[in-house]
């Protein structure tokens, strides 16, 4: 029933567990044969102990926790594949075949001291194959599964006391809680200049800039503005925008679900973010994915108008930090990511002044002790808290279009454009025609040769529908013309100007 799979240098095997899902696992070969060998003596092991399972008796560890994480995926919790993995390659090995009611803490402790001493593979971001030591965040994580197994079980009064009693006091039976690389958390960090070059250098294509700057001057996570879309975007406010973070893109099932903390946040929007979100709305994005963008449309989605998976955006962050020639690796094993840009604005905004418990409920939003319910910050409070961080952008044009990347661009859009919706004209937005007078305007639009309007009022018109066009060069000779007016007109003649 096993099968076998080449994924990278190894080959992996799909197999039944004891729940009847199917589940990877590596080899851990790279011969064919002794890999089908492995899978077949996997899936007999496991087909005999869940034949042993339908007997009757008290309940196994194993048959106890087949229940107990069905459970947990009928109610939807997250993180469930990852437990059921986890469980079946540290737990089940250990405590699978006692009886539930049989284990005791020596039982535990016995356990941990083998999973601590456990050597698993790594490969490092350069590529090397290194053999390490279960890092001591992961052992923790491992332990209090196994507590919340046994307290369900102490719930379902099928047994008295929960036997996980293990202390990490002195490190005896439990690693403290600390980083298995002691040196990545203080390199997985980026300076004002890196990021203000991430948001700003046309060596980047346009929607990665504008994802860059959604992740670190609105301190999202990736999830979280993957499914941010235009509806949440209210500019209007004062004295910043604001940005509604109510969903968040699950990457592994490719589905939108409620934040991390599970509620709903109003984070203020940068003066220099507003200004991209501004360029990126109106030319930008419609140059790109073929129309203009509705209130429903994702604020930066893939080419084919999907969110963006997490692991395309590690890899494109990769890149585009090799590409700038800034630093890559953050310690031995770890390179810089997205959700570093997170850390940097959190970090950034108290050192430029921000108040810690202000700025926590723009970042994680309402806590769940006390004093957080006594908490209401006004808006004005909390806008104060992210204009305090001093990030703009580099010398040129807001979004500026790198040449390089236009003709890319323009192929990607119409390869996307011709599968989405049916042929277009090469202008689906022609030019409305001008009316001869303007109301409100002391002179009206004359023309001529069909083409030149001599009003300010007229240009402002004209420059408006130039820019709902995507004419930019167009509406960069208007607005040259308009300032040239304005400076030449008298005072009384600017104020007829809508």
């Amino acid at each position: 029933m096993a099968s076998v799979y080449a994924r990278g240098s190894k080959l992996w095997c799909r197999y039944k567990d004891e729940a009847g899902k199917w589940r990877s696992m590596s080899t851990g070969e790279t011969d064919r044969a002794k890999a089908e060998r492995f899978a077949d003596r996997l899936q007999k092991k496991i087909d005999r102990e869940r034949a042993a399972d339908g007997a009757t008796g008290p309940l196994t560890v194993r048959q106890y926790f087949a229940r107990w994480i069905k459970e947990r995926e009928e109610l939807g919790v997250r993180n469930a594949d990852h437990e059921a993995s986890a469980m079946t390659r540290y737990v089940l090995r250990h405590l699978g075949h006692l009886r539930l009611d049989e284990v005791r803490p020596i039982h535990i402790r016995d356990m941990f001291r083998a999973i601590r001493a456990t050597q698993i593979r790594r490969v490092t971001h350069d590529g090397k194959e290194i053999t390490v030591a279960l890092a001591p965040r992961t052992v923790l994580g491992i332990y209090g599964l196994v507590h919340r197994l046994f307290e369900t079980a102490v719930s379902d009064e099928l047994i008295e006391h929960n036997p996980c009693r293990l202390t990490h006091k002195r490190g005896r039976d439990l690693p403290k809680k600390r980083d298995h690389d002691p040196e990545w958390r203080s390199q997985a960090t980026y300076t004002i200049n890196e990021v203000e070059r991430l948001i700003s250098d046309t060596l980047i294509p346009v929607e990665r800039r504008v994802l860059y700057a959604l992740k670190s001057l609105a301190a999202l996570r990736h999830g979280e503005a993957a499914a941010l879309r235009w509806r949440h975007y209210d500019p209007s406010l004062e004295p910043l925008g604001r940005l509604v973070v109510a969903v968040a893109y699950d990457s592994r099932n490719c589905e939108e679900k409620s934040t991390k903390g599970e509620d709903t946040r109003r984070v203020p929007v940068h003066p220099t973010l507003a200004k991209i979100l501004a360029a990126w709305k109106i030319s930008h994005w419609e140059r790109i994915y073929g129309r203009a963008p509705t209130a429903d449309d994702l604020i930066v989605p893939t080419r084919a108008l999907n969110n963006v998976n997490v692991s395309d955006a590690g890899h494109a962050l990769t890149d585009d930090l090799g590409a700038l020639g800034l630093r890559v690796a953050a310690g031995a094993r770890r390179v810089r990511g997205g959700h570093d840009l997170r850390a940097w604005f959190i970090t950034t905004c108290q050192e430029h002044g921000a108040h810690r418990d202000l700025l926590r409920l723009v970042t994680h939003g309402e806590g769940t002790d006390v004093q957080s319910g006594y908490t209401r910050a006004t808006w004005p409070a909390r806008c104060a808290q992210v204009a305090v961080l001093k990030c703009s952008i580099l010398g040129g044009e807001v979004l500026e279009l790198a040449t390089e990347f236009a003709t890319a661009e323009a192929r990607a859009r119409n390869r996307w454009g011709k599968v989405s919706e049916p042929r277009r004209s090469r202008n689906p937005y022609p030019l409305p025609e001008l009316p001869p007078t303007i109301h409100g305007c002391s002179g009206g639009v004359e023309r001529d040769g069909g083409s030149r309007i001599t009003t300010v009022a007229g240009l402002a018109t004209a420059l408006a529908a130039a820019v709902l066009a995507g004419a930019h060069e167009r509406a960069r000779a208007l607005a040259k013309e308009i300032a040239t007016l304005a400076a030449e007109a008298p005072a009384p003649a600017l104020k007829a100007v809508p």
